[in-house]
């Protein structure tokens, strides 16, 4: 059977809202190719999809956006290779942030997305531009963290509370703030379970965030009055502030029932390991889309 070589590339839909609350697109152009393209770019070695969309972004316009949700998939053949593209809604945040190489990229254009769509090159991302339309801009993120991978518990003599995180668990969280950077996080949320508390240090330090450490949201707390953590969770969804919440796996999925209502999401079908997370992307506590977000890559030591 032949090995069909495949590659993965992320990008994004970057937009900003302008005075009449219109929407314009970024769209560039590429010397190389002489075409206009959406900004998009391989996954380097070690990066999340989302990160590499980031850094694209960044390279390639200049632009440092904040992230909201994924709202589309590529594939397409390049020279016998098939290439996945993924992309996300990422607003302009800080313009002038880097400059383009101007090799890579030497035009951007910030169009309607009537005359965005029109001078679009490929129908691939002309198509990815219609999904944005469609799915409407501006969004809030609510990270539902599962803690990184912790000690087994049959490892553990003392207090279920005082279970640290194992080596693997530590170089998770030591790459969590890289995966999260996109979403530009205000607020972070913990269990106080050291298992979490740990999970979470590298984030606030990095994101310069003291965190709110709450029992309610631990496993012991959540067992002892499940409505009380259910009502917390529903509460920092309402304050209306990119937030992270890391907790344990038999609490997510029912904070996460809680917070969506009656919707369904394909993306709850996936299983919630250690360091993996639900993302809640929400308009005024009303979640339009959930996004899945893999626990960091850590290479097994030979």
């Amino acid at each position: 059977m032949a090995i069909v070589e495949r590659t993965e590339g992320a990008g994004a839909v970057l937009w900003q809202a302008i005075d009449d609350g219109d929407v314009r697109i970024a769209i560039i152009h590429r010397p190389r190719y002489d075409d206009w393209s959406l900004p998009k770019g391989g996954v380097d070695a070690g990066e999340s999809h989302i990160q590499a969309a980031f850094r694209e972004v960044l390279e390639e316009t200049g632009v440092k956006a904040i992230f909201g949700p994924e709202i589309g998939t590529v594939d397409y053949e390049v020279n016998g290779v098939t290439k996945e593209v993924r992309y996300w809604l990422a607003e302009a945040d800080q313009f002038n942030a880097a400059t383009p190489n101007p090799e890579e990229v030497d035009a951007i254009e910030w169009l309607s997305i009537s005359d965005a769509i029109n001078k679009l090159s490929n129908s691939d991302d002309r198509e990815i531009v219609r999904m944005a339309e469609e799915f409407g801009f501006g969004s809030t993120p609510l990270v539902l963290l599962r803690h990184a991978k912790a000690l087994k518990r049959d490892l553990w003599d003392g207090d279920d509370g005082d279970r640290p995180l194992e080596h693997v668990g530590q170089i998770q969280a030591a790459k969590i703030p890289g995966i999260y950077a996109p979403y530009a996080i205000e607020k972070i949320y913990s269990s106080d379970a050291i298992r979490c508390v740990q999970t979470i240090e590298a984030m606030a330090a990095e994101y310069g965030i003291t965190p709110i450490y709450s029992s309610e949201i631990s496993e012991f707390g959540f067992e002892k009055d499940s409505e009380r953590a259910l009502d917390y969770a529903l509460s920092v969804m309402l304050s209306d502030k990119p937030s992270v919440m890391c907790s344990h796996n038999p609490v997510l999925p029912k904070l996460v029932k809680k917070l969506i209502g009656k919707k369904n999401f394909k993306r709850l079908s996936a299983e919630l390991k250690p360091g993996d997370s639900f993302v809640l992307h929400h308009r005024s506590g009303d979640v339009i889309a959930v996004d899945w977000t893999p626990a960091p890559k850590v290479e097994k030591s030979k």
